[in-house]
């Protein structure tokens, strides 16, 4: 399988990376607007100024065929490397965002959710993920990140594109402390569906360090 995503063409900003990165639903915004025209507003954010290099100045018949293709291309590549398991586009709720570069499958909460657990229930206030690993399919974590998005005030989570080396998906499900540790652990520790692993902080992450309870998947 092809993993490599397509090169933007010169002017374009590259829609898999920063700053022009974009979520999958809009990449098929982009490609209905492109098909039949170049708006200014459309054009302003597409183009990548580059010091040194002649860039146009105005939106152009030409430019507005580029782009289509390069949109095209960035479509075919997202839905290539994506899992097959994973929902289709239009079957994804309003709130819930989706998006697919590199080596992840993005997902953004657009919920607005309160917390419904005290700050006290946690014991560890860092930012970092809670992890749930799947034998199965990348769909029973699509789930997981559906159903905790409309409950709970997530921001973020992702999947991988293929699964780890011992064949396991996992998810990665973010929060700024691990308040919902216990919650989390009685809903979805149920091998072998969906094993929950617990809570690693991004300094842990770095380090590659794994607490006693990690370890355990108690």
């Amino acid at each position: 399988m092809i993993r490599v995503p397509p090169d933007p063409p010169e002017g374009i900003q590259n829609l898999q990376s920063q700053p022009g990165r974009v979520v999958d639903a809009a990449l098929y915004k982009l490609r209905k607007t492109l098909k039949s025209e170049l708006p200014r507003s459309l054009f302003d954010q597409l183009i990548k100024h580059i010091p040194d290099e002649e860039t146009p100045t105005e939106p152009t018949d030409d430019y507005r065929k580029q782009a289509l293709a390069y949109v095209d291309e960035s479509i075919a590549y997202r839905e290539k490397i994506r899992p097959d398991s994973l929902r289709h586009l239009s079957d994804l709720p309003e709130k819930v965002d989706r998006m697919t570069v590199g080596s992840w499958v993005h997902y953004f909460n657009g919920y607005d959710v309160e917390h419904d657990g005290p700050h006290s229930d946690a014991d560890t206030y860092e930012h970092g993920k809670y992890l749930f690993f799947s034998p199965r399919s990348a769909l029973e974590l699509e789930n997981i990140v559906i159903e905790q998005f409309k409950q709970r005030p997530y921001r973020s989570a992702k999947i991988p594109t293929k699964p780890a080396k011992d064949e396991d998906w996992v998810l990665c499900l973010y929060q700024n402390d691990n308040r919902y540790w216990y919650d989390l652990r009685e809903e979805y520790h149920n091998p072998p569906i969906v094993r929950f692993r617990g809570f690693k902080t991004d300094a842990k992450t770095r380090q590659n360090e794994y607490s006693d309870r990690y370890k355990s998947g108690q």
